[in-house]
């Protein structure tokens, strides 16, 4: 694992305060800050938005597997939300959607600052 957590709720207002960037898509929401520390990752995925655990499980795989490819060597604190209810379970469309929120925020963080991504 080469990413840190975030717990509790001071990690979670930190950067929900001091957000640089965020994207939204259809049913996920990404938020991230520049940080001092490691890479650290929280997610929100409630089970009112998705019911079944099977489904909340696999995007929290997808999103920790996708984030430590894209954000593994940078100085950032991500919190990816789920925004609505996903009624239309497609696990393709999701990951699709998940890699584009992760290559905007990368594209944005490299416009603002160059030296993110060493």
């Amino acid at each position: 694992m080469s990413y840190k957590p975030l717990i509790g709720k001071a990690g979670f207002d930190e950067v929900f305060k001091n957000s640089s960037q965020n994207i939204n898509s259809e049913n996920f929401r990404a938020l991230i800050s520049l940080t001092n520390n490691e890479f650290s990752l929280g997610m929100i995925l409630p089970k009112k938005n998705i019911k079944l655990a099977v489904h909340r499980n696999y995007l929290k795989r997808i999103i920790r597997n996708l984030s430590n490819d894209v954000f593994a060597d940078s100085k950032v604190s991500l919190v990816v939300i789920s925004k609505r209810r996903i009624l239309d379970f497609n696990r393709d469309k999701l990951n699709r959607e998940i890699k584009t929120i992760f290559s905007k925020l990368t594209k944005k963080l490299n416009e603002e600052d160059n030296c993110i991504f060493n």
